[in-house]
């Protein structure tokens, strides 16, 4: 039996699921626990979605968000946890703490890293996002894709794709969201709802960020920052500067691009992006962080200049 099969096999026999992903959740993990819960739920289970941390403002837009609990732990005992996107038990924000000792945990995730913390740990690095999984778990189960479950798996792997731009999209990722299409997804009212609606305060922050933007000597890093003092000014929370860092990855003859975000004196998180074979995940390990060959991040507790100092250092020592 497959790690997907085994997957499969223990959420058919539970009869309540929490679905849960990692903290500072972004698209593919609100898309992908979304659409499991929903779908699962319309299959006849107790289910509900959990998230340690705040939804961004951005993916107000998906089915089933004002259902999202956050609550850490996880209060009411559920008979299976299904993890997503999750590369560690650190990453859950401690949600599973206190679950009941016969609970059994699946951990669903693409991540190349991931600590196999589950019962049953399925991981694939080939896959293009959680998004992607959770579509073929549904499928091999035979539960439920209607309108709003292929809505959230759209929205999750249009993300983790970056709109099908990243190196990432796969022929199976388009297969995929073709046939969620064909499920019933409006196109254009995802692209609008995640893209297209934003507050001019952030345009006017993306304006400021990008007029700091800095290249490195040679031109293959190059670096924005966000301070909290600037933050604070425009009345925005640190979630507004998501994906700013695409802006420095685009730098002609750039291989990473790195986005600093202060969220306290002593406290910086920090985004890694890059092109092609540049493993920007192998820099994030450095600093305690993680994610994926073109995507990752890490936080760094000390202030804004030395982050910047230590990761550039890393960077330019990695290329």
């Amino acid at each position: 039996m497959s790690d997907l099969d085994e997957v499969v096999e223990a959420l058919r026999l539970a009869p309540s699921v929490a679905v849960l992903a990692h903290i500072h959740p972004e698209g593919d993990a609100i898309g992908a626990t979304l659409a499991a819960a929903l779908s699962l739920r319309e299959a006849g289970k107790i289910t509900a979605p959990y998230n340690a941390d705040p939804l961004p403002p951005g993916l107000s837009c998906l089915p089933g968000t004002d259902e999202i609990i956050r609550e850490v732990p996880i209060r009411r005992p559920f008979a299976c946890y299904l993890v997503l996107d999750t590369a560690d038990l650190d990453r859950t924000g401690g949600l599973l703490e206190g679950r009941p000792m016969d609970a059994v945990v699946l951990n669903v995730d693409h991540h190349a890293g991931n600590m196999r913390f589950g019962n049953v740990n399925w991981v694939d690095p080939h896959a293009s996002s959680a998004g992607e999984m959770v579509y073929r778990i549904l499928r091999r189960g035979g539960w439920p894709m209607g309108k709003k479950v292929a809505t959230n798996l759209y929205a999750a792997i249009l993300t983790d794709t970056g709109g099908f731009r990243y190196g990432n999209t796969t022929p199976e990722a388009l297969r995929v969201a073709a046939h969620l299409v064909e499920c019933g997804v409006a196109v254009e009212e995802v692209t609008a709802g995640l893209y297209w609606n934003r507050d001019c305060r952030e345009w006017r922050l993306l304006g400021e960020v990008l007029a700091g933007l800095r290249v490195s000597e040679d031109g293959r890093i190059s670096w924005i920052e966000v301070t909290s003092d600037l933050l604070g000014r425009m009345r925005l929370g640190l979630e507004a500067a998501d994906d700013f860092i695409d802006y420095a990855r685009a730098v002609q003859g750039v291989e990473i691009a790195v986005g600093f975000k202060e969220i306290s004196p002593a406290e910086v998180r920090v985004s890694f992006r890059s092109r092609g074979a540049t493993d920007v995940a192998r820099v994030a390990k450095r600093f305690g962080g993680g994610g994926h060959r073109n995507a990752a991040g890490c936080t760094l507790h000390t202030s804004l200049a030395e982050a910047k100092a230590r990761v550039l250092a890393a960077a330019q020592e990695h290329l």
